[in-house]
C-alpha cells in the first residue's frame, strides 16, 4: 500500500541530503507553517537532526545562528519570511556563512520580484529551490491542498468570484503534486453539472474547470520531464482520478455518522478540527484528576488508525479489550479488584507507570469514546438516526420497504423531543427538505417555529440563510408554490438494505463510496455522461470496456444498492490483483470540503477492493461548520474575514537586527545552478567566479545620524 506521508517525508529528506556544504554542518530554519507540515510527516521533529546540525524557528528570539555554518531555510514563500532572511544577513558578521533556500510551492510573480529587491540575502545565497510540496498529507491516504482556505466561500459565494482563479490554481497545483509524488499520470474524470444546478449557480462548474486545467498541467509537466511518469510497474493498470465538488453530495455533511472519528469531531467540543488537539481530564498515578491535551494523528497513534472508522460501539468494545489485556498481562502491578465496571478501567491503568505510552493512548481513546457515547445518550441521536437513514435512503427502511408518512416521523418523533439540540433539529429539517426536493418557505417557517425558532429568535436569520443558501450549492431548497414539483437532482449516494452485518444507523453510503465502488469494479458502471473523460476516453479503457461488455448487464444489476435481492456491491470484498505490489490506484478529490464519513467510505473501498485509494480536499468539514459556511454564502465579502483578505505582517522582528558587532565583508560567493526545464523546480545559483556584491561602506557619522 502506498503512503502519502512516507512519500512526502522521503522527498523532504532527499532534498535536505542533496544540499552539500563545505564543512557538512547546516542549520535548518523553518516557520510555523512548515512546522505544521513536518508534524504530519515526522513522528518527532528531532528526526530531522539526522540530516541537519540544528533546528530553529525563523521568528524565535533565542535563535543565534553560527557564522561558520550553512543554513537551510525551509519556508512558506511570504514577504515576512523573505524579510527575516534578509535581516539575518544584514548583521555583521552575518548570522550564517551561506544560505540554501527551500520554498514550498507558491514562489512566483510578485514574491520573486520582492525578493530581487533585497540587499543582503542575495550576497550569501548558495542555492534556492521550490519544492514540489503543494499539499499536506493529513493521513496516509488523505491530503489537503495548501493555500485553499475558505474554499466554500471562494467557490460558491458570488461576492468572492474574483478570487476563484487563484484557488483553482492552488488546487490544480496540489493535484499535480500528488501525481508527481506517486508517479501517476491518471485518467481524469469529473462530475458533470446538471442544467438545473448551473442555472442556480455556475460555480458548480468548478470540478470541470479544475479537471481540464490539471489535464493541461500534466501534459506540460510530462513534456518537460521525459522520465514522467516513471516506468516502475508496467503491470499496473492506469490510475483514475475523479473530481467532484461539494454540491455533488449534500447529504453527507448533514447526516449524523456513528463511526468513531466522525462522531468525535461532530459531538465533542474539546476536539479541535483544525489542530486535532483533544483537551480532557484524566486520573494520574497519584489518583488526582488533571487536565491533559493530546494531538490525535496517524503517525504517533496506531490505535487511532485501527479504531477511527469503526462504529462507536465496536470501538468501545475494542478499546476495553485492549485495556483488559494490558491489565491481565500485568497482574502484579495493578489491583484488579477495583474494576467494577468499564469506567474503573481508567483508574486502574493510571497506575501502570511502567507502560506510560500504552496507558496514555488507552486513556485518551477511552475518554474520547465515553464522551461521544455520553453526548449520544443525552441527545438520543441513535434513536433519531432511523429518520436520517430513511430520508437519505430514498424513503426506504432497512428492509427495503417504502416508508409512509415520513413527515409525521420528522415532527412527532424528531422535532417534538427535547433531547436533540436546536442544530440537530435543523439538520433533520434540512435532510427532509433534500429528500422532498424542497419545500415552500412557509413550511420551513412553520417547522422552525415548531422547534421554538420564531422570527425574533437570534438563530432565526442564520438558520433561514442556511436553508435558502443551498440554492448556491445547486439545490433549490425553497419552492415558489406548493404545486411546483420538487427540485430535480441526480443523487449519487446509496443505502444498504437487508444486511444484518450493518448497524441500522450506518446504512447510508456517501457518493464517494458508491462512485469509487463503480469505477473500481468496472469503468462502465460510472455513467460517462455524468462523469465525462477529460481529453477523451483512453484507448485502454475502450478495450477493457469491450472485453466486459458481454457481461456488463448481469453485473450491473448487482451493483444497485437499492435492490433488496442483492448484497450491496460496495461491501463485496474483491481481490482482482495478482500482485499486491502493482495495485491499481484511484484518486478522488472533493472541491469545497470533505466529511469524515466520506473519508471512511474511501478507506473502505481501498480495503474491500484491494486498491490504493487516495482522497483529497481543501479542508475537513464537520456538520456544524458546514452549516455555518452555507449560511454565509450570501454574505458580503467584507463580512467574511477570509484569510486571503487579512492584512499580513511583513516586517521582520526587531531582535533579528543585531548590529553590535563590527562589520565584516561577505565571505560567501553567490552560486547559480543551471535552470531546470521543469514545471515544478526552479533551482538557481550564481557563477562562483562572479565577484560578491559588496555593501557600500558608510561613514560612522551617517550611522550615528541614521
Amino acid at each position: 500500500m502506498s503512503d502519502l506521508i512516507v512519500l512526502q517525508r522521503n522527498y523532504i529528506i532527499k532534498n535536505l541530503q542533496d544540499i552539500q556544504t563545505a564543512n557538512g554542518l547546516k542549520f535548518l530554519v523553518i516557520d510555523q507553517f512548515v512546522r505544521n507540515l513536518l508534524e504530519y510527516v515526522f513522528t518527532d521533529l528531532k528526526e530531522l537532526l539526522s540530516f541537519v546540525t540544528a533546528l530553529d524557528f525563523i521568528d524565535d528570539p533565542k535563535r543565534k545562528g553560527q557564522t561558520s555554518s550553512s543554513v537551510v531555510y525551509f519556508l512558506e514563500p511570504t514577504r515576512f519570511n523573505i524579510n527575516c532572511m534578509d535581516a539575518d544577513f544584514s548583521n555583521r558578521p552575518a548570522r550564517y556563512k551561506e544560505a540554501h533556500i527551500m520554498f514550498i510551492r507558491g514562489y512566483f510573480g510578485d514574491l520573486q520580484a520582492f525578493y530581487s529587491t533585497k540587499k543582503y540575502i542575495p550576497q550569501y545565497m548558495a542555492s534556492t529551490r521550490e519544492l514540489d510540496i503543494a499539499f499536506i498529507p493529513k493521513e496516509s491516504q488523505y491530503f489537503e491542498a495548501i493555500g485553499a482556505e475558505d474554499s466554500m466561500q471562494l467557490f460558491y459565494n458570488k461576492n468572492c468570484m474574483e478570487s476563484v482563479n487563484n484557488i483553482v490554481e492552488r488546487t490544480v497545483l496540489a493535484l499535480l503534486n500528488v501525481c508527481i509524488l506517486t508517479g501517476e499520470y491518471p485518467i481524469i474524470r469529473y462530475c458533470e453539472t446538471s442544467e438545473e444546478s448551473y442555472k442556480l449557480n455556475n460555480a458548480t462548474l468548478v470540478a470541470q474547470k479544475i479537471a481540464t486545467d490539471l489535464h493541461e498541467a500534466l501534459k506540460a509537466y510530462a513534456t518537460y520531464n521525459e522520465d514522467f511518469p516513471p516506468v516502475t510497474n508496467e503491470d499496473r493498470k492506469a490510475s483514475v482520478l475523479i473530481i467532484t465538488d461539494r454540491s455533488f453530495d449534500l447529504f453527507s455533511p448533514i447526516i449524523h455518522s456513528f463511526s468513531y472519528q466522525a462522531m468525535a469531531y461532530d459531538l465533542v467540543n474539546n476536539l479541535n478540527i483544525q489542530t486535532d488537539v483533544y483537551k480532557y481530564e484524566a486520573e494520574n498515578e497519584a489518583g488526582e484528576i488533571e487536565s491533559k491535551q493530546s494531538r490525535i494523528r496517524e503517525l504517533n497513534d496506531p490505535d487511532w488508525c485501527e479504531l477511527r472508522h469503526q462504529h462507536i460501539l465496536d470501538a468501545k468494545e475494542q478499546i476495553n479489550s485492549k485495556i483488559n489485556s494490558l491489565i491481565h498481562s500485568n497482574p502484579l502491578l495493578v489491583d484488579r479488584s477495583r474494576v467494577k465496571n468499564t469506567t474503573d478501567l481508567l483508574s486502574v491503568i493510571a497506575h501502570l507507570g511502567e507502560f506510560d505510552k500504552e496507558r496514555k493512548i488507552y486513556t485518551l481513546h477511552k475518554t474520547l469514546i465515553d464522551e461521544c457515547l455520553k453526548v449520544n445518550e443525552e441527545k438520543q441521536l441513535a434513536l433519531f438516526s432511523d429518520f436520517e437513514q430513511i430520508v437519505s435512503g430514498y424513503g426506504q427502511d432497512a428492509n427495503g420497504e417504502k416508508v409512509k408518512h415520513i413527515q409525521d416521523i420528522l415532527v412527532a418523533d424528531c422535532l417534538v423531543s427535547n433531547k436533540p439540540a436546536l442544530t440537530d433539529k435543523v439538520r433533520y429539517i434540512i435532510l427532509y427538505g433534500l429528500y422532498r426536493g424542497g419545500l415552500i418557505e412557509q413550511d420551513f417557517l412553520k417547522l422552525l417555529a415548531f422547534i421554538g425558532v420564531e422570527q425574533e429568535h437570534p438563530f432565526f436569520a442564520p438558520f433561514m440563510s442556511t436553508i435558502k443558501n443551498f440554492e448556491l450549492l445547486g439545490f433549490k431548497m425553497i419552492k415558489e408554490t406548493p404545486k411546483n414539483k420538487g427540485f430535480r437532482k441526480e443523487w449519487h449516494h446509496e443505502t444498504i438494505i437487508n444486511d444484518s452485518t450493518i448497524y441500522n444507523s450506518s446504512r447510508f453510503v456517501p457518493a464517494v463510496g458508491n462512485c469509487l465502488s463503480k469505477v473500481i469494479t468496472n469503468a462502465l458502471f460510472l455513467n460517462e455522461q455524468q462523469f465525462p473523460y477529460v481529453g477523451g476516453k483512453p484507448v485502454e479503457t475502450i478495450a477493457n470496456e469491450e472485453q466486459t461488455a458481454m457481461v456488463s448487464s448481469s453485473v450491473t444489476s448487482s451493483t444497485s444498492l437499492r435492490n433488496p435481492r442483492h448484497k450491496a456491491s460496495w461491501s463485496i470484498k474483491r481481490n482482482n490483483d495478482k500482485k499486491n505490489a502493482v495495485r491499481q490506484r484511484f484518486f478522488y478529490y472533493i472541491v469545497g470540503g470533505i466529511t469524515h464519513a466520506e473519508l471512511k467510505a474511501a478507506y473502505d473501498q481501498s480495503a474491500l477492493k484491494n486498491k490504493d485509494v487516495f482522497i483529497g480536499s481543501d479542508c475537513i468539514l464537520d456538520p456544524l461548520s458546514f452549516m455555518q459556511e452555507v449560511g454565509k454564502l450570501s454574505a458580503k465579502r467584507a463580512q467574511l474575514d477570509l484569510k486571503i483578505d487579512r492584512k499580513k505582517n511583513e516586517k521582520a522582528p526587531d531582535f533579528l537586527f543585531d548590529r553590535a558587532m563590527a562589520p565584516t565583508p561577505a565571505s560567501a560567493h553567490v552560486h547559480i545552478e543551471k535552470k531546470q526545464p521543469s514545471a515544478t523546480v526552479n533551482n538557481t545559483k550564481q557563477n562562483k567566479e562572479d565577484p560578491p556584491v559588496k555593501e557600500k561602506k558608510r561613514s560612522r557619522f551617517k550611522k550615528l545620524f541614521k
